[in-house]
């Protein structure tokens, strides 16, 4: 937890770092190519709690693949899409504390796109993302009180688009491969976790995995007449 509360300190810090890559000028000689990868995820929520702490679930396993346009040196168009099984939220009603509370476990589903601006180095590169995720997340809610447990069940839904936010580095072992490790997290629904209006829940995912460049197509030379 730790660590990823660092990821979410650097992206908050990142702002400089993001007009430099902005006015940068862009470097011609940089490759323009597409890069293909997946990766396994430690996946859970968080809630921001009316803007002044976080409270986070356990974490489950998931996994996302992803696909990148290089445009230049420092600048890709990503598109990525997630899945994540039996995550788990609970929630004690304010007005009811410790008397009624509402477990949520649930299922999410994501594709999300996004630009990413890198700081290129000979073997590391680091990089923040910013995008949107369309998400779909299908899950159940059971209400306990204090007398009486499972007092009430539902079948919860929610599907939105919402901002995607991230940040990582890449290790290069080869020109065709490198190594990714990524914190990123997008905002979903509040009403079917059952927070209230101040919170702001998102889903929270450190990722570790594997790109590939695929080879760039040769152009055909037209024989002479």
């Amino acid at each position: 937890m730790v660590l990823q509360r660092l990821f979410r300190v650097s992206f908050s810090a990142a702002a400089p770092l993001a007009a430099c890559l902005v006015l940068a000028p862009a470097h011609a000689e940089g490759p323009i190519g597409w890069f293909v990868g997946g990766a396994t995820d430690d996946t859970h929520v968080e809630v921001l709690r009316d803007g002044w702490g976080y409270e986070a679930s356990g974490s489950e396993r998931g996994l996302s693949v992803r696909g990148a346009l290089q445009l230049n040196r420092n600048f890709e168009l990503e598109l990525g899409a997630m899945s994540a099984s039996d995550l788990h939220w609970t929630e004690y009603f304010s007005s009811y504390q410790n008397y009624l509370t509402a477990h949520t476990t649930f299922d999410v589903k994501a594709m999300n796109v996004s630009a990413v601006g890198k700081v290129v180095g000979h073997t590391f590169e680091g990089y923040i993302k910013a995008g949107v995720a369309l998400y779909n997340v299908d899950g159940r809610q059971v209400l306990d009180t204090l007398m009486v447990d499972a007092a009430a069940t539902r079948d919860v839904h929610a599907s939105d688009l919402d901002y995607l936010l991230g940040a990582g580095f890449f290790v290069k072992p080869s020109a065709k491969w490198r190594v990714r490790v990524e914190y990123q997290y997008f905002a979903v629904d509040r009403e079917f976790l059952g927070v209230s209006n101040g919170d702001d829940p998102t889903i929270d995912m450190f990722s570790i995995g594997f790109d590939y460049m695929l080879p760039k197509r040769k152009a055909s030379a037209s024989s002479p007449q």
